[in-house]
């Protein structure tokens, strides 16, 4: 009867009042003593003791939920940073391999350069003329007038690269072997054929093709050939016995004295980015004549110019 007479200002007065108290006196109850606890104290706990349980099971789920979320975002900044370290090792560990396999190549250079006894510049590859079907047509270097002449051979220790085109200041034009205008004296190493090696200009292949090879002989596929050491028509000389390709192709015509081989190019143009430049080749060997031991050790060797 009371309530209904008071105002609704002081009805919201009152009700403030108990909802701060309330927690007031529930919290009075909870931190005495037991020994000091009487009959309203025990009546409070045990109404309290539902309230108290439901608020610390939210509280534990509350807490458990940002304790996971603070985990996850440390989880997340941990993955982040060890992704970015091992992106830095792998990145470190690809700059150290380039450089053992350049290592690997120069060392390679070196000891064929001194199995040989003619005098060789080793060149970097600096740019490639490309084919519609993304065939080196021909390769540039970084060597000028000064170091070598038009014509030198041009090598690798896998084999024949080409020859010098053009010279100009401080680079030069290579030629390559399966260029049409390139023509090299070889030999089939299985049967000692000689034949005239002549580039086909093939703009998907590369390939030459072997000509004034005498219709007698035995040739197949699969077999190697290599330089046979002599000079062309044009004055290149390359060293005997490097690999120019393997014969993929033998083509015997019904007439004529000739026939005709195709072969596949022992080197790969698009992987080169050092070459050799022949400056002088090695002396052609007498097969009436042997060496004489002393005469060789007396003979200064020719080292190789540095890049």
């Amino acid at each position: 009867m009371v309530l209904m007479l008071l105002s609704r200002r002081a009805k919201e007065i009152i009700f403030s009042v108990l909802l701060l108290a309330i927690p007031v006196v529930f919290l009075f109850a909870n931190i005495k003593e037991p020994h000091r606890l009487n009959a309203l104290d025990r009546v409070i706990l045990k109404l309290s003791s539902p309230v108290h349980q439901a608020s610390m099971f939210i509280y534990r789920w509350v807490d458990g939920i940002w304790m996971n979320y603070i985990y996850l975002v440390n989880l997340k900044a941990e993955n982040d940073q060890l992704r970015s370290e091992n992106g830095i090792l792998k990145a470190n560990n690809a700059i150290l391999e380039i450089w053992a396999q350049r290592g690997r190549e120069v060392e390679k250079l070196l000891g064929f350069k001194e199995a040989s006894s003619a005098e060789m510049v080793a060149a970097r590859v600096i740019s490639k003329s490309f084919s519609p079907y993304y065939r080196v047509l021909r390769l540039r270097i970084d060597r000028g007038i000064h170091e070598i002449k038009p014509d030198d051979p041009v090598i690798i220790p896998e084999g024949v690269v080409g020859k010098v085109h053009r010279v100009y200041g401080d680079y030069a034009d290579i030629q390559l072997a399966i260029d049409p205008k390139v023509r090299i004296p070889v030999v089939v190493k299985r049967t000692g054929t000689e034949a005239l090696l002549v580039g086909t200009g093939d703009p998907r292949k590369y390939t030459a093709r072997l000509t004034y090879l005498r219709r007698e002989e035995e040739i197949q596929v699969g077999d190697l050939v290599v330089t046979s050491g002599m000079g062309g028509a044009s004055g290149v000389r390359f060293p005997a016995d490097l690999q120019v390709g393997r014969i993929v192709s033998v083509q015997k015509k019904e007439f004529g004295k000739f026939q005709d081989a195709i072969v596949e190019a022992a080197v790969d143009f698009s992987r080169l980015d050092k070459v050799l430049v022949v400056v002088t080749p090695p002396p052609v060997a007498d097969p009436q004549s042997a060496p004489d031991p002393e005469l060789q050790k007396e003979q200064p060797r020719t080292g190789l110019r540095p890049f």
